[in-house]
C-alpha cells in the first residue's frame, strides 16, 4: 500500500468523524507510515499483537521468536502519541471458550504455568507479551479482544470489550436489538452490504451472464461463510426488495447503512455522564477492503464509501439527536384467561448526544408525519412547541418520553388493526436555527410500509454547480444519489438520507461536472 493510499484511507476515517482505528491480530504490523499519519491526524490506535482466531503453541522456541518480533515492534512503535491500546491478540479466549480448553479465569497465580495445560497460548498472553509491552513502553496492555477480566468470559457486558456479532453471526437478532446488546466497549460488529455497483462491475468485467446476485462470480467475491443466508435472512425480514443487481446493491446498502447507523444511536445514548459510561465505546467492522469484494466493510477496495460511511458520520456528529418507538402491548385485567382483550400503544423516547465539554443550550424541534394522508395539505399531523433543552456535556440527555398516542396514532385493540404509517421527525437546533441534528424515526419493518407512488413524493433534486438540495412534499427513506449517466463517480458529502417536508436537505457532490442527478429511495418502483 502506498503512503499516499493509506493516507486517503485514514483521511476517509477523520472525515467520517471516526476517532480510533484497530489494526487487527489477523492482519500485520502496519508500516511507520501508517502510524505517522495517525498521529498526524488524531487517530488513536488499538494495536492487536498478530495473533487471531486460533490456538497457538507455547513452546521454546516459538516463544523466542514472538518475545523478538513483539519486542521489535513495542520499540518501533511505542513513541507514536497516536498508539492507545496494546491488546495480545484476537479472539483467541473466545475460541478457547468455545472449544472448552482448560481456561480458568480465576487463576491469577503468577506462579502457574499455563504451558500445561489445553490452551498453552495463555502465556504467551499473560506472562511473555505483557512483560515485553511493559518493560518497553507505557502503552496500555489489554490481554486480548474480546477479554473482561474480573473472572468473567469474553461475553460479559459489563466488563472489559466485546466483539457483538449476535447481529449477522450467532443467533442473528434483530439489529433493532443493539440497545440491549450494547457492551462495555464494542469493538467488533458489523453488517454486510454490497460495494458500488462500479465495483461489482470492475469484478464481473465482459462476462455479462454473471450479472446478478447468485452468480459463481458474486459467490467467489464474498467470503463470508453462509453470507447468502445472512444477506437475505435481514433483506426479507425488513424490505420488499428486487433481485436486479443494480437494486440488491441498492438495498443491501441501505440495510447495512439503517444496521450501523442504529448502533451507533442507541449506544452513543449509553454514554450517560460520568459513573454512567455504560457504552464507552464502539468500533464497527470494518473500515476497508484489501480487494474488490462483498464484505462488511463501510467503504470499498477503490476507495468507494458505501452509504454505511454516511450514515455512520452522521450519528458520531458532535451533536445527534436518537429516538426509539416500542410496541407496548397491556392485557385487560377483566379477561385474565384470554390474551384475545388488549390494547398496544407505542412508547416513544427521545435524547441527545453531545461530545463536547461543555453544555449546550438548542430548540428540540419534533413532527409527526402521515405517509399516507389523502392530501399533501394534510401530512403533517402534529407539531410539538419548540423548547429549550440542555445537552450535558459529554453525555447524552433524555429529552422526552411518553405515547405516541399523544403524536396521533390510535391505540389498536385487534391484531387486524393496522397502525398509522407516521413518521416521527426530530431536530436539534442552535439558538440561531441551525440545523445541529436530525433523526427521522420510520415504523419497522419497511416491508410492511405501502410507499406514495414517486408521483405523489414532491420530491425535488435542485443542482447549483456542486450542491444539491433535496426536498419532498412527503417524507422519503433511504436517498441514495448518484449521477444519472453511470460515470465516473462523484464524490458526496452524504448518502442514505431520509428527508421530511419542510426540511430540505443540501449535500456536496464533487466531480458533478453539470452532469444529472439521479436518486434511489424506498418505495421507488423497484420491488
Amino acid at each position: 500500500i502506498s503512503d499516499d493510499r493509506y493516507r486517503a484511507w485514514l483521511q476517509l476515517m477523520v472525515d467520517g468523524n471516526q476517532n480510533m482505528i484497530r489494526v487487527w491480530g489477523g492482519g500485520i504490523y502496519e508500516p511507520d507510515v501508517f502510524y505517522d499519519i495517525c498521529d498526524e491526524l488524531g487517530l488513536l490506535v488499538w494495536q492487536d499483537s498478530m495473533f487471531g482466531c486460533g490456538q497457538y503453541p507455547a513452546y521454546d522456541d516459538y516463544i523466542k521468536r514472538v518475545e523478538i518480533e513483539t519486542e521489535q515492534n513495542v520499540k518501533r512503535l511505542r513513541h507514536h502519541p497516536s498508539l492507545a491500546i496494546w491488546a495480545g491478540n484476537n479472539e483467541d479466549y473466545q475460541v478457547a471458550e468455545q472449544l472448552n480448553l482448560g481456561l480458568d479465569y480465576n487463576d491469577e497465580d503468577l506462579q502457574s504455568d499455563f504451558r500445561k495445560t489445553t490452551f498453552p497460548a495463555r502465556h504467551i498472553y499473560e506472562r511473555v507479551l505483557p512483560s515485553i509491552v511493559n518493560a518497553h513502553s507505557d502503552v496500555f496492555y489489554h490481554r486480548g479482544s474480546p477479554y473482561s477480566g474480573y473472572g468473567k468470559p469474553t461475553t460479559d457486558r459489563k466488563y472489559g470489550d466485546l466483539h457483538q456479532w449476535n447481529v449477522w453471526h450467532g443467533s442473528q437478532e434483530p439489529w433493532h436489538n443493539w440497545d440491549i446488546l450494547s457492551g462495555r466497549f464494542v469493538s467488533e460488529f458489523g453488517m454486510q452490504g454490497y460495494p458500488d455497483i462500479r465495483t461489482v462491475d470492475y469484478w464481473v468485467g465482459d462476462n455479462k451472464a454473471e450479472r446478478y446476485p447468485q452468480s459463481r462470480t458474486m459467490n467467489n467475491h464474498n467470503k463470508a461463510d453462509g453470507f447468502e443466508r445472512r444477506l437475505e435472512l435481514y433483506l426479507m425480514e425488513n424490505f420488499k426488495h428486487a433481485f436486479d443487481i443494480e437494486s440488491y446493491v441498492y438495498y443491501t446498502q441501505v440495510m447495512q447503512a439503517e444496521t450501523l447507523a442504529s448502533a451507533y444511536r442507541l449506544w452513543r445514548r449509553n454514554w450517560r455522564g460520568r459513573g454512567k459510561e455504560y457504552t464507552a465505546g464502539a468500533l464497527v467492522w470494518q473500515i476497508n477492503d484489501c480487494w474488490p469484494v462483498t464484505s462488511w466493510a463501510i467503504v470499498d477496495y477503490f476507495l468507494r464509501p458505501k452509504p454505511a460511511y454516511f450514515s455512520i458520520k452522521r450519528e458520531l456528529r458532535p451533536f445527534t439527536v436518537g429516538m426509539t418507538r416500542k410496541e407496548v402491548t397491556t392485557y385487560s385485567p377483566n379477561h385474565p384467561n384470554t390474551r384475545a382483550h388488549f390494547s398496544s400503544d407505542y412508547s416513544l423516547e427521545i435524547w441527545g448526544t453531545n461530545s463536547t465539554l461543555e453544555e449546550k443550550t438548542v430548540l428540540l424541534d419534533v413532527k409527526t408525519f402521515d405517509l399516507n394522508a389523502s392530501e399533501v395539505s394534510k401530512v403533517l399531523v402534529y407539531e410539538m412547541p419548540q423548547k429549550e433543552v440542555k445537552l450535558a456535556a459529554n453525555a447524552s440527555t433524555e429529552l422526552f418520553k411518553g405515547s405516541l398516542v399523544e403524536f396521533g396514532q390510535p391505540l389498536r385493540t385487534k391484531q387486524s388493526d393496522v397502525p398509522r404509517t407516521l413518521i416521527v421527525s426530530a431536530r436539534l437546533l442552535d439558538i440561531d436555527g441551525t440545523v445541529l441534528a436530525r433523526y427521522a424515526n420510520w415504523p419497522e419493518p419497511f416491508k410492511f410500509v405501502h410507499f406514495p407512488a414517486s408521483s405523489e413524493l414532491g420530491f425535488e433534486i435542485a443542482v447549483d454547480g456542486d450542491s444539491v438540495t433535496l426536498s419532498t412534499d412527503r417524507p422519503m427513506k433511504g436517498v441514495v444519489l448518484d449521477v444519472a449517466d453511470g460515470g465516473e463517480e462523484a464524490k458526496w458529502t452524504d448518502q442514505a438520507i431520509d428527508l421530511v417536508p419542510g426540511d430540505p436537505q443540501t449535500v456536496t457532490a464533487k466531480g458533478l461536472n453539470g452532469r444529472e442527478v439521479k436518486a434511489r429511495y424506498l418505495g421507488d418502483g423497484s420491488a
